[in-house]
C-alpha cells in the first residue's frame, strides 16, 4: 500500500502522540470561550440569566483550555523526565473527551441553565480524574526520581477538587462562590504549575546569577527563585476561597503586601540582569522572558493592592490589573509560546518561532496592553475591552486552524517514513 500524502489531515493521527490530541481539544476549548467572550460583549445577554456571564468567563479562561495544554505537555515529556514507559493516547480518550465535552456544554449553555453549566463542570471533573489517574502511572512506573513532576502532579489533584466544588457551587444556585473557587484555583493550581514546569525548563528561573556561557560555576539550580513567587501565589488563592473570613484577610495584609512585593522585586530583577544574557537572542528564550516579565509587574500591582491606606475601590483595581497581567501576560505568553514550540518541533517543522508565531506573540502583547487599560482607566473600556476580545479570539482561531492542521497530518519531515505515515 502507499503511504498516504503528509499533508492530509486524518483524525487518527491525532492518537499519534498525547500532544496532538490534547492540544487540539484546549484550543477548541480556548477558542470557544475566548468568542463567547467576545459575543457577550457585542451583545450582552439580558440580567436574570442562569450562570452570570462574569462566572462563566472567570470559569472558562482560568481552568478551561490550560489544563489540557498541561495534560498535552506531560504526557508528551514526563514519560522522558522520568524514564517510564509512555500512557498510550488512545487511553487518555476518554478524559480528554470528557473535558472537552463539559467545556463547551459550560460555554454554550451555561448562561441559560445552570444545571446544564453544573453537568458540564462535573463532567470536567471526571475527566480530570481520569487523566490524573495516567499521571499517577506514570508515577508508578518511574525509574528516575522527578521532583517537578511529582510536585506539578499534586498540584493537577488540587485542579480536579477545585472542578469538583465548582459544579457543586453551581448546582446549589451559587454562581458567586463558583466564580471565587475559579480565581482560588488559578492562584493555587494554574499558575503553581505554570511556575513549577519554567523553574525545572527555563534557565532565568532555574540559574538565578545569569552565567556566562564560559561560566560553569555559576549555573547552579536556585529553587529559591520559584520559592517565593510559589508562597505568594498560594497566599493570595486563600481569601478567594468561598467562605474565607474577610478579617482574616486583613490581618494577613502585611504578607499579602511583603510576598508579592518580594516576588515583584526578584522577578523584574532577574527579567532585566537575564536581558542580555547571550541565551536570550534565542528567539523563544526571548519570548519567554518578556512573558515572564508581564508576572513582575502583576506582582508590583498586587502587593500595592495590598496597602491598607487604599480605599475599596482602588484595591480591586489593582487586583484585577494583578490578576489579568498574571493570566494573559505570563500565563497567556508562557503557554502560547511553549505549546507553539512542542506542536511546531513535533510536526518536523525546523523553525518553531516563524512569521506566524512572532505575529501572534506580537498581538498577544497588545491584548494584555489593552486588557489593562481598560482596567486601569475606565473610560477607554469600550473600546480597549472589545479590542482585547476580539484579539485574544482572533490568536486562539489562528492557532486552531494553524495547529490543529499540524495534529492531524503525518510527521512533516523532510521524507515521510513508512512507518510515520498511517497506511490505507
Amino acid at each position: 500500500m502507499n503511504a498516504l500524502p503528509p499533508d492530509r489531515w486524518r483524525a487518527a493521527e491525532l492518537l499519534a502522540q498525547p500532544h496532538r490530541l490534547c492540544f487540539v481539544a484546549a484550543a477548541l476549548v480556548w477558542a470557544a470561550s475566548a468568542l463567547a467572550w467576545a459575543l457577550a460583549l457585542a451583545r450582552p445577554l439580558p440580567a436574570g440569566t442562569a450562570v452570570p456571564p462574569g462566572t462563566l468567563h472567570a470559569l472558562a479562561f482560568a481552568l478551561g483550555p490550560m489544563p489540557l495544554f498541561f495534560a498535552g505537555f506531560l504526557f508528551t515529556s514526563a514519560p522522558k523526565w522520568l524514564r517510564a514507559p509512555p500512557v498510550p493516547t488512545r487511553a487518555l480518550l476518554p478524559g480528554v473527551l470528557a473535558l472537552l465535552a463539559g467545556w463547551l456544554l459550560l460555554i454554550a449553555l451555561g448562561a441559560w441553565c445552570t444545571q446544564v453549566a453544573a453537568l458540564g463542570l462535573a463532567l470536567c471533573a471526571a475527566g480530570w480524574a481520569a487523566l490524573l489517574r495516567h499521571l499517577w502511572t506514570l508515577h508508578r512506573r518511574a525509574t528516575r526520581a522527578a521532583g517537578h513532576f511529582d510536585a506539578i502532579a499534586g498540584v493537577c489533584a488540587l485542579l480536579a477538587l477545585a472542578l469538583a466544588a465548582a459544579a457543586i457551587a453551581l448546582l446549589l444556585g451559587r454562581s458567586d462562590s463558583a466564580r471565587e473557587i475559579a480565581r482560588a484555583a488559578f492562584w493555587g493550581t494554574v499558575l503553581p504549575v505554570f511556575l513549577i514546569a519554567s523553574h525545572r525548563m527555563l534557565p532565568f528561573l532555574t540559574h538565578a546569577d545569569a552565567p556566562q556561557p564560559d561560566d560553569a560555576e555559576s549555573a547552579r539550580d536556585a529553587r529559591w527563585v520559584v520559592a517565593l513567587p510559589l508562597g505568594a501565589s498560594l497566599l493570595l488563592a486563600l481569601p478567594a476561597l468561598p467562605g474565607w473570613p474577610p478579617h482574616w484577610s486583613a490581618a494577613l495584609w502585611p504578607l499579602r503586601l511583603l510576598l508579592p512585593g518580594a516576588a515583584a522585586v526578584l522577578t523584574l530583577w532577574l527579567a532585566l540582569r537575564w536581558r542580555a544574557h547571550p541565551a536570550t537572542r534565542a528567539p523563544l528564550l526571548r519570548r519567554l522572558l518578556r512573558a515572564f516579565a508581564w508576572s513582575g509587574l502583576a506582582w508590583l500591582a498586587l502587593a500595592a493592592a495590598a496597602l491598607p491606606t487604599l480605599g475599596a475601590a482602588g484595591r480591586s483595581t489593582l487586583e484585577a490589573i494583578g490578576l489579568h497581567a498574571m493570566a494573559l501576560g505570563f500565563a497567556g505568553g508562557t503557554m502560547l509560546s511553549m505549546v507553539t514550540r512542542l506542536s511546531a518541533t513535533q510536526a518536523g517543522h525546523s523553525q518553531a518561532v516563524d512569521a506566524v508565531a512572532r505575529a501572534l506573540e506580537a498581538v498577544l502583547q497588545v491584548v494584555v496592553v489593552s486588557r489593562l487599560l481598560a482596567l486601569a482607566w475606565p473610560p477607554s473600556a469600550r473600546l480597549a475591552l472589545p479590542l482585547a476580545a476580539l484579539l485574544w479570539a482572533a490568536i486562539a482561531l489562528v492557532w486552531l486552524l494553524r495547529h490543529g492542521r499540524w495534529a492531524g497530518t503525518c510527521r512533516m519531515n523532510a521524507l515521510c517514513s513508512r512507518n510515520d505515515c498511517p497506511k490505507e
